[in-house]
């Protein structure tokens, strides 16, 4: 089978892996879709794989063989990447206690989704619904990082919050919670094409932090105070500081994105009304299955998200990568193997 294989840093090749088979108790799925997450991009920019690694982890795809003893999944299911219940002994998350998302990704990990083949226990992934149609599947992984954050922070239903990042986690989390009531969501984004994207997907106010002061508009349309929450999903050298000045006392800023490089941090902007920083880092299943819920009833979408611009070929893989590196005109790029 065809994969795209790291070789190196900001270097990906496309080679002839073998096809992987399934064990007992584990599935054979052949890639319909896969798309880049940002954290994919970075591990390639700032070379954090080993030399041989295949990365991918937000795909969906079908299953063609069985292996021994399965019992949850037929050939021919269309499954996302994850989210099911792992047995019991077995943790659904890898992070350990002293766990960093830069250096784990020096281990070389099992083969991820740049391929157009992948074996996965039967426990692992989860079926897609039937009216869910592959181009919103795809995003059920990112979506679940979204559902992840808006459940670790202080979100309440009518509250006004700021999502600073229009990139997909940033798009899917302003989506999550305009679901969950919000009564405003207010984000903040330079990208052109992205900016658009949250207009079309829901936004109340868009802001340009190039050319406006974003704490300052936050505060004259939230009536002075500030907004009790705001998600950093942008990981820029100032939203972390920009998020910390624009929440009321007592508020939160909720971070969801992971800066590879130095932020700056001023505390005496913000120390005085005893705001709150929380991370939140990957999902739960619970958080699948309410996205899997949330596609099926609709709320969530994949408009301005998946275009037929968002689709790549194998040898689009290597200048893809580098383009979203800076990302300007597109919003998410999924691989079709």
């Amino acid at each position: 089978m065809k994969a795209a294989v790291i070789r190196g840093t900001q270097q990906i090749q496309v080679e002839d892996v073998p096809t992987p088979e399934p064990g007992p108790n584990q599935v054979l799925v052949k890639i319909k879709y896969s798309a880049i997450c940002g954290s994919d991009v970075h591990r390639f920019q700032y070379g954090m794989m080993n030399s041989g690694s295949i990365m991918g982890h937000e795909y969906i795809g079908e299953v063609v063989q069985l292996g021994a003893d399965v019992t949850l999944l037929n050939e021919g299911d269309r499954v996302v990447s994850g989210g099911g219940e792992p047995p019991e002994g077995i943790s659904a998350r890898t992070a350990g206690d002293r766990y960093s998302a830069r250096t784990m990704g020096l281990k070389t990990p099992p083969q991820g989704g740049f391929a157009e083949y992948i074996v996965l226990d039967e426990w692992r992934p989860l079926k897609i619904p039937n009216n869910v149609s592959n181009e919103l599947a795809v995003l059920a992984e990112p979506a679940a990082i979204a559902v992840h954050a808006v459940r670790r922070s202080k979100f309440s239903i009518g509250d006004s919050v700021v999502v600073m990042g229009a990139g997909p986690i940033g798009l899917l989390t302003m989506q999550v919670l305009n679901a969950g009531g919000a009564g405003a969501v207010y984000v903040s984004e330079p990208a052109t094409a992205r900016a658009e994207a949250a207009r079309v997907l829901g936004a109340t106010v868009v802001m340009n932090p190039t050319n406006e002061d974003v704490v300052s508009k936050v505060l004259e349309i939230s009536g002075g105070p500030g907004v009790p929450i705001a998600f950093d999903a942008a990981a820029a050298r100032p939203t972390l500081q920009q998020g910390l000045e624009m929440v009321r006392r007592g508020g939160q800023v909720l971070v969801v994105s992971m800066a590879w490089e130095d932020v700056d941090l001023l505390t005496v902007e913000w120390i005085g009304r005893e705001v709150e920083m929380k991370a939140s880092y990957g999902s739960q299943p619970i958080d699948w299955r309410t996205v899997l819920k949330l596609m099926e009833r609709g709320l969530l979408s994949k408009q301005a998200m998946v275009t037929d611009e968002s689709f790549i070929g194998f040898d689009e893989m290597q200048s893809s990568m580098e383009r979203l590196m800076k990302p300007e005109e597109h919003v998410q790029l999924v691989l079709v193997p």
